[in-house]
């Protein structure tokens, strides 16, 4: 896991670092009709969360993204996490949103995240399948720690 959590990321910044000098024009495609891409969020639930996620070089990116987030969109912001919280492997903030918000805020997020990756859930009375079946991702998807959910 780790050795693929360390691949994943310096394939990023590889990815970002030639982005930057023009020899690549197109992040990969990570919409739905990919093969084996994971799908993009879609506006089906009432009430949504958008988990942020950075790590130290990038708090202080994920800290203003989410507080313009609530400024823009009226969207309960979280706590900066500075630390793994949950089934999250990777610091985080979330922010809480309902389906009247979701066709703005989304395509904001994904527009503003500068490299971040946002894991995007419908909340169900059911958390598993929230960060699971309902999951869907901005950017890079990582794999979460679902031995917190007891099953």
């Amino acid at each position: 896991m780790a050795v693929k959590l360390y691949l994943h990321t310096v394939y990023r910044r590889c990815w970002h670092a030639h982005a930057a000098l023009g020899t690549i024009r197109a992040m990969p495609d990570t919409s739905a009709s990919a093969p084996g891409t994971v799908p993009r969020p879609r506006n089906i639930f009432d009430r949504y969360h958008a988990h942020v996620y950075f790590g130290p070089d990038t708090v202080g990116q994920a800290r203003v993204l989410c507080e313009e987030a609530g400024r823009r969109f009226g969207v309960a912001v979280g706590r900066v996490h500075e630390r793994r919280v949950g089934p999250h492997p990777h610091w985080s903030c979330q922010l809480a949103f309902d389906r009247t918000q979701f066709e703005a805020l989304v395509p904001w997020l994904d527009a503003q995240r500068g490299g971040l990756d946002v894991l995007v859930h419908g909340l169900s009375n059911d958390p598993l399948a929230d960060h699971t079946d309902h999951a869907s991702w901005l950017g890079w998807p990582s794999t979460l720690d679902l031995s917190v959910f007891g099953r």
